[in-house]
């Protein structure tokens, strides 16, 4: 969409606002709105009320998985009310949707709402949060892997819904609001995303072991220290971008490579162990993209000439 801009009078220039989004905010002459600068990009923000957003999904007899994700995913774009529609007997499960709650049911049809709000304040704490969560994890993990603790699919279930809870927050929030930079809730999203990922390989990796117990030969517990080094060292590049940072990382990455193909012949369950620990590494290193992206400031030059 692209308007004109007009010359008044001396050197003001307007340009009019499109009509649908005057009627969708509910604004009339007089009003004010809110104008943000980001570089070449003006953004405009009405002053009014959050809009409600509300959808419908009818999750009847999918499997218990699908129905998860097709809240969370509701939930996450920052949608206000869902209307679900489902079997009998089912009740939506919403411990890792932080201020959702089920305010009306009628048979088979919930109706839930948003009765807390979302933020941009603090955004920056809670993605600190959730990474340093995960660096818990996988402390744990291997504690209990080595023999050191005795973890249950349990509570390594319930480690993984929380770290899920505070990354769907994260994500919900930025989609909410937009941050307060809008390149900068792009690569946030994408980093909150990534985060929950390793979460997940994290979990594997535990459950694994939980599984069989896997025989910990030196050269196995030597990768997966590795492995949590590199995870470690994407936490701290996050806030510190510097070339030898990245190049250590760098290193790191070859040497588990090295290091996991020189292993002798294993078991599956062990190959399964050390595939999760070579990935959550992976992984980790290519967190290095992101933080490169969010140092980034593109310089405001004049406009090119026509």
């Amino acid at each position: 969409m692209k308007r004109k801009l007009i010359k008044q009078a001396g050197q003001a220039l307007t340009v009019t606002i499109p009509i649908e989004w005057i009627r969708n905010n509910g604004l009339k002459a007089g009003d004010e709105i809110d104008l943000e600068l980001h570089g070449p990009n003006l953004l405009m923000k009405s002053s009014q009320k959050e809009t409600e957003s509300i959808t419908t999904i009818n999750i009847t007899d999918l499997d218990y998985r699908l129905k998860f994700v097709h809240i969370n995913a509701a939930y996450a774009k920052g949608i206000n009310q869902v209307e679900v529609d489902a079997e009998k007997g089912y009740y939506p499960d919403l411990k890792q949707n932080m201020g959702y709650a089920v305010v009306e049911q009628k048979g088979k049809h919930f109706t839930i709402r948003d009765i807390s709000g979302t933020t941009t304040e603090n955004l920056d704490n809670i993605f600190k949060r959730v990474f340093q969560m995960i660096l818990r994890f996988y402390d744990s993990a291997i504690k209990d892997v080595f023999g050191e603790n005795k973890g249950t699919l349990e509570s390594i279930n319930a480690f993984d819904a929380e770290i899920n809870t505070f990354s769907l927050f994260l994500q919900r929030s930025i989609m909410k609001h937009s941050y307060p930079d809008t390149n900068a809730g792009k690569i946030m999203f994408a980093y909150s995303y990534a985060l929950e990922k390793l979460g997940d390989e994290v979990l594997r990796f535990w459950r694994t072991d939980i599984e069989k117990k896997v025989f910990m030969t030196e050269a196995i517990k030597e990768i997966i220290f590795l492995s949590k080094n590199m995870l470690e060292k994407a936490f701290a590049v996050y806030y510190n971008t510097k070339s030898e940072k990245i190049e250590e990382m760098m290193k790191l990455k070859a040497l588990i490579r090295k290091k996991a193909s020189k292993l002798p012949s294993l078991d599956a369950h062990a190959s399964k162990l050390i595939m999760h620990g070579v990935r959550i590494a992976e992984d980790s290193f290519d967190m290095i993209h992101l933080a490169l992206m969010k140092k980034t400031e593109p310089k405001e030059t004049p406009a090119l000439s026509r």
